[in-house]
């Protein structure tokens, strides 16, 4: 039997002001991506179709994390009032469509969720032909959570802590936020949720009740209580957020790639690593960062978007945002590589030599100590040390061009625009203002001159003044 399309409901209202901040809980984040985001990337791994995400604090700023994401086609439901759980399931049913049959309802701060245990408890569901499958756990300490009520594997209602009697306090299975169920069901049972006397909101956890005394087949469905761990303040935020980097690091460590110390390196969720990489400790692979099979990150390397080639070397304590990196290149150590920056094959980049928006050919080496800026290098050109492109003229960036095989000397201002030709030589110490042409010698800087005995003289001097002013 085919399996019916899945919808997800994701409740993300909730302004969340124990995390102290004027971001929206949900789009806080944990190793690179919103919590949102995180709920939705495990929604489409698991199978689901599409999905309605209930909006009310900041929801314009939620409405773009939906538009920006790539992981779930969504909608949003907008809960102007935030009125609790129930109401922000009757504002999305206003948004349901008739070939929506199931949903899987979650909340938008659980980023731990496993897309295998969606898509069990999917399973699960159909198999014994559920009207409701509530997620469940079991916890030690059950303190805060909804206590829920039933057989071992079914649920009759769930009893909120604030209203849970000392007989009931000691139940451990607890309600954990997650729910499939039908579209038929919600809709017959949603209108008749009513206010709570203490609070005057409306509970979602209501619907199970209501369900069981109507003679619904309501089931229980355990999870792991790490997958349902919520966000509610920015220390469960890095507790959810080590997870996760504990997981993704597992994760590659088993496709092959060797973390020298697991627990000193951080690693964001959009990363794509091939094997025999080498990552040494306090490395931070940000997102968008790509590493090609073989290469080897020293101690202290920071990337950001930035793809590293098969075989390169980045050196200790180098860091690198929105760059390209070509197989076999060097990098570092204390290098850095700002955006645009794009770094041929077998070249070198060596210590404290900062590249922005430059293009660097293959086998070129700029070793020691230079700035390249808005620069075109081509192949084979050796750059001395101290090097600078003075590109910015106060109001506009200019380019210089190094062609293929320059040999440029230490010390060098390039002021652009300009090109220097290939094959050309520039001597160390010059200041160079004009085009050098192909395979020319070009010096620029002021003729040495040497004073005999002047130094002598110039010591006499000094050690005359010294001594009158010791008087």
């Amino acid at each position: 039997m085919k399996k019916p399309q899945i919808h997800a409901l994701v409740l993300s209202a909730g302004k969340g002001t124990r995390m102290k901040s004027e971001l929206p809980k949900v789009l806080h984040k944990a190793a690179g991506r919103s919590l949102l985001n995180h709920v939705l990337s495990a929604c489409a791994d698991a199978g689901i179709e599409s999905g309605i995400v209930v909006v009310g604090h900041g929801r314009d700023q939620v409405k773009a994390e939906m538009a920006s994401q790539q992981f779930l086609a969504v909608r949003e439901a907008w809960q102007e009032q935030q009125l609790g759980t129930g109401h922000a399931l009757q504002v999305a049913a206003n948004q349901f469509s008739k070939d929506e049959a199931l949903f899987l309802i979650l909340n938008g701060d659980g980023p731990l969720l496993r897309a295998d245990t969606l898509r069990a408890m999917i399973d699960f569901h159909l198999q014994k032909k559920s009207d409701l499958t509530l997620g469940v756990m079991t916890l030690e300490n059950p303190t805060g959570y909804g206590r829920v009520m039933g057989a071992k594997d079914r649920a009759s209602r769930i009893v909120e802590e604030k209203e849970a009697n000392a007989k009931e306090k000691k139940i451990t299975r607890v309600n954990g936020g997650v729910y499939l169920v039908s579209r038929a069901y919600l809709e017959k049972f949603l209108p008749k949720l009513k206010p709570s006397k203490r609070t005057g909101e409306l509970y979602l956890t209501d619907i199970i009740s209501l369900g069981a005394k109507a003679g619904k087949k309501i089931f229980t469905y355990s999870f792991d209580p790490e997958e349902l761990l919520g966000v509610n303040d920015q220390g469960q935020l890095a507790q959810v957020s080590k997870i996760l980097q504990r997981r993704l690091i597992h994760a590659w460590m088993r496709e092959g790639i060797c973390f020298l110390d697991p627990e000193r390196v951080y690693v964001e969720a959009d990363v794509r690593i091939e094997s025999d990489v080498v990552v040494e400790p306090n490395v931070a692979l940000h997102a968008g960062t790509r590493i090609a099979k073989g290469a080897h990150l020293e101690a202290g390397v920071i990337l950001k978007n930035t793809s590293i080639g098969e075989g390169a070397e980045i050196k200790a304590y180098s860091h690198l945002e929105d760059a390209v990196v070509g197989a076999n290149a060097s990098v570092g150590p204390f290098a850095r590589l700002r955006p645009g920056a794009d770094i041929g094959e077998d070249a070198k980049i060596g210590n404290f030599v900062e590249l922005k928006k430059t293009k660097l050919g293959k086998g070129s080496k700029v070793s020691h100590l230079s700035y390249l800026g808005d620069a075109t290098v081509g192949v084979d050109v050796n750059i001395g040390c101290g090097f600078i492109t003075c590109n910015y003229d106060g109001v506009s960036k200019h380019e210089t061009k190094v062609g293929d095989g320059a040999f440029v000397g230490s010390d060098v201002q390039a002021v652009a625009p300009l090109e220097i030709g290939a094959n050309s030589y520039v001597a160390s110490g010059s200041t160079i203002t004009r085009s050098v042409p192909a395979g020319a010698l070009a010096i620029a800087r002021v003729k040495q001159e040497n004073k005999e005995g002047y130094a002598d003289r110039l010591r006499r001097k000094h050690a005359a003044a010294k001594q009158k002013d010791n008087k």
